[in-house]
């Protein structure tokens, strides 16, 4: 009996040596299984699966972390004495580092409550924020193309306004798009700008917008409007009219926006928490020596 528990003794003395032991050692740098087990978490799926399938990739990538941590422990046996503007460098990163850290930790970490209630204040109160659609137009148009200092605009002009008379008197706007238009896109398609905009719509030429929403009603055809690729006759096709969205449809928009609110309050009572408070002491006379030659007459 004595000898069997002395057997057990002996073999679990041997896990825990074992379990001891780093899972990498390469001279002063030694790797353990949690650590490895981390670091290959870290990888992208595709270095995980090489790593799994070929041992070639799995030595590379193995020899890749034992030089990032050989690396990073040289640089902590940098000494002030030996090299102090690099070791005060490393100190200050370091810091940046640690305290960017500790403020994305405190962020993930914090508790945002239900903002449930707020958002249907938040609805009723600043409806034209978080509701509010503006008006959108649909519109087919004519381009006479004459880029800037490529062409004289003058006789462009001249023949657009003959085709906006004609359009105006009756002239099938189709027949027109296939005869005059520049624009091989929307001329395929009778002429159809095929985008739903607002006015100011970003990635609409803005003079194109402010000529579409100049137009009454539908059908109508505006004067014409000049851009970066040539003279335009706009005519407008559909009008979605300005209106609200419901409270449902955009519930989460504004919970996010207070979430954000809040996170950023917290946050800056969480700095605010960690900056110098009114125990602290400071060696005046000290402080009066460092800031002695920054000093300016005024």
């Amino acid at each position: 009996m004595l000898s069997r528990l002395l057997a057990m003794s002996l073999l679990l003395a041997c896990t825990a040596q074992l379990q001891a032991e780093p899972l990498i050692r390469d001279g002063d740098v030694t790797i353990s299984r949690a650590e490895f087990e981390r670091i290959v978490a870290g990888w992208s799926g595709e270095m995980r699966r090489s790593a799994a399938n070929d041992e070639g990739d799995r030595l590379e990538l193995i020899g890749m972390a034992v030089m990032n941590k050989r690396l990073a422990q040289s640089a902590e046996k940098i000494t002030e004495q030996d090299d102090p503007d690099a070791y005060w460098e490393l100190r200050f990163k370091q810091q940046r580092v640690n305290s960017n850290f500790m403020v994305k930790r405190f962020v993930d970490t914090l508790e945002i409550p239900d903002m449930s209630e707020l958002a249907e204040e938040r609805y009723t109160t600043e409806k034209d924020k978080y509701a509010l659609v503006p008006e959108q137009r649909l519109t087919s148009h004519i381009l006479f193309v004459c880029p800037p200092g490529q062409c004289d605009r003058e006789p462009v002009r001249e023949q657009a306004r003959d085709v906006l008379q004609q359009l105006r008197d009756g002239a099938d706007f189709g027949e027109m798009v296939e005869k005059y238009s520049g624009d091989p896109g929307s001329k395929k398609k009778g002429g159809l700008y095929d985008k739903w905009f607002r006015l100011g719509e970003k990635g609409v030429e803005p003079r194109y917008t402010g000529g579409a929403f100049d137009i009454a009603e539908e059908g109508q055809y505006s004067d014409l409007v000049e851009t970066q690729f040539g003279v335009h006759i706009i005519r407008l096709d559909g009008i979605k009219p300005e209106h609200y969205l419901p409270f449902e449809e955009v519930k989460e928009r504004i919970e996010r926006a207070l979430g954000a609110e809040f996170t950023k309050l917290a946050m800056t009572d969480f700095e605010q928490s960690m900056m110098i408070t009114e125990d602290a002491r400071i060696d005046g006379s000290v402080m009066e020596e460092i800031f002695a030659p920054y000093k300016t007459d005024d």
